[in-house]
C-alpha cells in the first residue's frame, strides 16, 4: 500500500499556483507592459501575489508604440491599470443591467468599464478610454489564481482625480497636479460661474459619487472669451455641459460608438434631474489628411430653439480628454457649448483652417463678405477648408485668381440664402439655389457603415463630403467642406477611381483604348467635352453573368469598348438642367431616349465634361 500512494506521488503532479507576473513573461505583446511593471515594487508585488482578488487592464505593445509617452508613467499611474477587485462581469457575455460599471483602483482612483453591444451576443468593452482586445486580436482574459488580467489596445487615459468633477475645478492647492498631465489653471471663469450657482455647483457638479455619474465637458478661460454676452451664461448652459446620468463616455468608446448615438444633456427644473432632449450630446473626430493626426470635438446640437439656444451645433475642440473624477469623466473643451453669438464672418474669421478662403474673400471685398455679416440676413454656407484650396492644382487656381468674374460666382455657388439648413432637413431628393441664381446644389445621404452618415453636396460639378456640419452662427448654419464647388480639376478616369460604386466600370476600362479619352493632360478645355453615362456596380450584376464573364475574359476587348462608346456623347457636356429639358440625346447616330422617374440618385456634372450614373445598362 505504500509504495502503491509513492507511485501515485510520482504520476500526479504537484500543483504549482502560477501569478501574473509569470504568465506575462511567456506573452510576447505584454513585455512593455511587463517592464513598466518591474520598475516599481508595489505593482511587482501585485503582479506577484496570486491571492490577491485583482483586475490588471494591461497595455499591449502597440500602445507604447505609439503611444511612446506611456512609457514614462509613474507608480501611481501604473497602478491605475490595477482594479481592486474581480470584474467577473467582462466573462459574462451578456447584456449589462447598466451600460457603465464603476470600480475602483488600488490607488484610491475610480474606473469606468463600458459595453456596447456590436450585435445580439457580440459586446464590445472599454476600461476607461482603453478598449479590450477581445475584438482586436482575438484575445480574452487571463485569469491566474484570484487574479484576472485583459490586455487593452488603446491607452487608459490620466490618472483620476481623487476628488469630484466640483472639487477638481475648486481645487487651490497646486501640488495635487505636480505629478499629473493636466491641472486647473485655465478654469477660474467656470469656477467662478459655479460659485454664483450653488444649486447647480453642488447637484450635478460636486454631487456624491454613487448619487449620479455624468460626463463634464468642461470650457476653458479662453473658451469664456469667446462669449460676447456673458449674462447669458446661466443654469440651462451650465446643464448644457453634462451628459445625463449613468453616462460616463471617454474618447475611445464614445467613437467607437459611431459618434452617430447622441446622449441627452441634463436640465435642472423643480429640483428634478431630467433627461433633455432637445440639447443633445455627441462627440466627433476630424482627420488631417495630410498629417494623419486627427482632434477630437464635442458637439452639442440643438433640433428645436427653446429658451436662447439656436438651432444648430456648437462645436468646441476637446484640448485635455480623459480625466476620471468620483462622479464621471472631465473633458476640458475650448468653446462654450449651447451659446451661439458671432456671426460667420467672424468664425471664419477666427478658424484656423479657413485661412485661404479668407483670403480669397477678401480679394473680392464686400460683395461677398456682406452676406456673411449681421445685417447680412440668414444664409447657409459651404465653406471650403484649406485643405479643400490644397487640392487644387496650381495651373488652376492660378487662373481662379486671376478672373474675378468666376472668382465671385465660385464663391456665391457656396451660399444658400435665407435658408438654415441643416443635416435633419437633407435627403437625396434635396435641391437649394444659391445667391449666383444659375446654378443649384444637390444632396447625397450616404450611409456607410451602418449608423455612421456622411452628407455630400454636388454644385458645378464638384461632389464634396461635409466635415463638420450644422456649425451655427448668429445668422445662419455653416458647412466646412473637404473641396471647392465649381472648380473642377479632376479627370473623369480619377473620379472612377475614387467612386466605389464604379469600380466594375473603372477595372473594365483599364484595358480599353478609351481610358486615355476618360484621363486628359488637363481639363477645362472645351474640345474635349461629352457626355459619359457611367454604369454602376448594379447596372453590370443585373447583366447575365456570362455575357459579363465573356467580355472580360480577354478576347473581346473590342466588342466591350463598342459597348462603352454608346455611353458616350461626344462635343457636348450636358448637365442634369440640360437634360431635364431634352427628351433624347444622340449617341454615335443614336437616338436615346430620356425619361425622368424622379431626381438621379448620384449626378456628377463637371464645366468641360458631364458625368452621370445610372441605375442600369444601355446596351
Amino acid at each position: 500500500m505504500l509504495l502503491f500512494s509513492i507511485f501515485l506521488l510520482l504520476i500526479i503532479p504537484k500543483h504549482v499556483k502560477s501569478d501574473l507576473w509569470a504568465e506575462t513573461e511567456r506573452m510576447p505583446d505584454l513585455q512593455q507592459w511587463r517592464a513598466l511593471c518591474g520598475y516599481y515594487a508595489v505593482a511587482t508585488a501585485y503582479m506577484k501575489d496570486s491571492n490577491a482578488r485583482i483586475t490588471v487592464f494591461a497595455p499591449v505593445d502597440d500602445v507604447f508604440t505609439y503611444n511612446p509617452d506611456i512609457r514614462a508613467l509613474d507608480q501611481k499611474e501604473t497602478l491605475s491599470h490595477i482594479v481592486d477587485s474581480q470584474v467577473v462581469d467582462l466573462t459574462m457575455n451578456k447584456v449589462w443591467e447598466k451600460q457603465t460599471l464603476i470600480r475602483s483602483t488600488i490607488n484610491s482612483g475610480y474606473t469606468y468599464i463600458t459595453q456596447f453591444e456590436n450585435n445580439p451576443g457580440n459586446f464590445s468593452y472599454f476600461a476607461n478610454a482603453g478598449m479590450l482586445c477581445n475584438h482586436a486580436s482575438n484575445q480574452w482574459g487571463i485569469i491566474s489564481g484570484e487574479q484576472y488580467l485583459f490586455k487593452i489596445c488603446t491607452p487608459m487615459g490620466h490618472r483620476p482625480y481623487p476628488g469630484t468633477a466640483l472639487s477638481f475645478i475648486r481645487e487651490h492647492d497646486v501640488t495635487v497636479f505636480e505629478e499629473r498631465q493636466y491641472n486647473n489653471r485655465d478654469l477660474s471663469q467656470i469656477r467662478d460661474i459655479l460659485d454664483r450657482t450653488p444649486d447647480i455647483a453642488l447637484v450635478i457638479y460636486g454631487s456624491s459619487a454613487w448619487n449620479g455619474f455624468h460626463t463634464f465637458f468642461i470650457p476653458n478661460d479662453a473658451a469664456f472669451a469667446r462669449v460676447v454676452d456673458r449674462n447669458r451664461i446661466d443654469r440651462e448652459v451650465l446643464l448644457a455641459h453634462v451628459t445625463s446620468t449613468n453616462r460616463v463616455l471617454f474618447t475611445w468608446p464614445w467613437l467607437y460608438d459611431g459618434g452617430q448615438h447622441y446622449y441627452p444633456s441634463v436640465r435642472f427644473s423643480a429640483n428634478i434631474i431630467e433627461d433633455n432632449f432637445k440639447l443633445k450630446l455627441v462627440m466627433r473626430n476630424i482627420t488631417d489628411r495630410r498629417t494623419g493626426k486627427w482632434d477630437l470635438y464635442a458637439v452639442s446640437e440643438v433640433y428645436e430653439r427653446y429658451s436662447q439656444f439656436r438651432r444648430g451645433a456648437v462645436w468646441a475642440k476637446i484640448l485635455v480628454p480623459n480625466i476620471p473624477t468620483q462622479n464621471g469623466v472631465v473633458h476640458i473643451i475650448d468653446n462654450v457649448l449651447g451659446i451661439v453669438s458671432e456671426t460667420i464672418d467672424m468664425m471664419i474669421y477666427r478658424n484656423e483652417k479657413t485661412t485661404t478662403l479668407m483670403r480669397y474673400i477678401n480679394t473680392i471685398g464686400q460683395i461677398v463678405r456682406n452676406y456673411f455679416s449681421a445685417t447680412g440676413g440668414l444664409v447657409t454656407f459651404f465653406a471650403p477648408w484649406n485643405e479643400a484650396f490644397d487640392r487644387i492644382p496650381e495651373q488652376i487656381e492660378r487662373r481662379l485668381l486671376r478672373d474675378r468674374i468666376w472668382l465671385e460666382q465660385i464663391l456665391k455657388l457656396h451660399i444658400v440664402p435665407a435658408k438654415e439648413l441643416t443635416s435633419d432637413e437633407i435627403t437625396n431628393e434635396t435641391i437649394v439655389n444659391t445667391i449666383d441664381n444659375m446654378r443649384q446644389l444637390y444632396f447625397i445621404k450616404g450611409e456607410w457603415p451602418a449608423n455612421n452618415v456622411t452628407y455630400y453636396v454636388i454644385g458645378g460639378g464638384i461632389k464634396t463630403a461635409i466635415m463638420m456640419d450644422n456649425v451655427a452662427a448668429t445668422n445662419g448654419i455653416v458647412h466646412y467642406i473637404e473641396r471647392v464647388l465649381g472648380v473642377p480639376y479632376q479627370t473623369l478616369w480619377e473620379i472612377m477611381r475614387n467612386e466605389s460604386r464604379l469600380q466594375s466600370s473603372f477595372h473594365m476600362m483599364q484595358n480599353l483604348q478609351l481610358r486615355y479619352s476618360m484621363d486628359p493632360w488637363q481639363v477645362l478645355t472645351p474640345e474635349q467635352n461629352f457626355t459619359f453615362f457611367v454604369p454602376t456596380n448594379e447596372a453590370w450584376h443585373k447583366q447575365p453573368a456570362t455575357l459579363v464573364n465573356r467580355m472580360n475574359d480577354g478576347g473581346h476587348w473590342q466588342a466591350l469598348q463598342y459597348v462603352y462608346k454608346r455611353h458616350i456623347v461626344q462635343g457636348h457636356a450636358l448637365m442634369y438642367t440640360d437634360l431635364r429639358e431634352r427628351t433624347y440625346v444622340m449617341m454615335n447616330d443614336e437616338k436615346v431616349v430620356l425619361r425622368r422617374r424622379g431626381r438621379c440618385e448620384f449626378a456628377k456634372i463637371c464645366h468641360s465634361k458631364s458625368f452621370n450614373y445610372f441605375d442600369n445598362e444601355l446596351i
